[in-house]
């Protein structure tokens, strides 16, 4: 009698939410490049997007907040360069969170061919979300650290 060779047991409860990822790291950085991929295709502009929006959006709010509402932060008298990076640090973290809790729900609806197959591990499909968020956010940071660093 032969035993068919099975996967291996991740663990489960709390443990399990960390060490998951470690097991399946290959699904998971095909799944998060596919997702990546697929969010800037058909661009005219291409990964380049993941560039221009964050210099967008903090050219856009610091001009806002700064110059028509006049908006300070506390008693600091650093000018408008000071208060756009701590801004724009707020919007960095507000938007991974935004991002992973909007697109959360739908998992399940964008790829039911995973959730039908019977060996696909579904406990991976929220870490894709949260992987894939999380590349903006470090080129979010590469770019307020290159303000940060002038």
């Amino acid at each position: 009698m032969t035993m068919a060779a099975s996967a291996p047991q991740v663990p489960t409860g709390l443990a399990g939410l960390f060490t998951m990822p470690w097991h399946h790291r290959a699904l998971l950085r095909r799944l998060v490049r596919r997702e990546i991929e697929a969010r800037y295709r058909g661009s005219l502009l291409g990964v380049v997007w993941a560039l221009l929006t964050p210099v967008l959006m903090l050219a856009v709010f610091t001009f806002v907040f700064s110059v028509v509402f006049q908006a300070r932060w506390g008693s600091s008298t650093g000018g408008k360069g000071e208060f756009a990076l701590i801004l724009f640090a707020g919007l960095i973290v507000f938007n991974m969170f935004s991002e992973a809790l909007n697109r959360s729900p739908s998992l399940v609806l964008e790829n039911p061919s995973y959730v039908k197959k019977v060996v696909f591990p579904l406990e991976v499909l929220p870490w894709v979300m949260v992987l894939s968020s999380l590349f903006q956010v470090v080129i979010s940071l590469a770019i307020c650290s290159s303000f940060i660093l002038r």
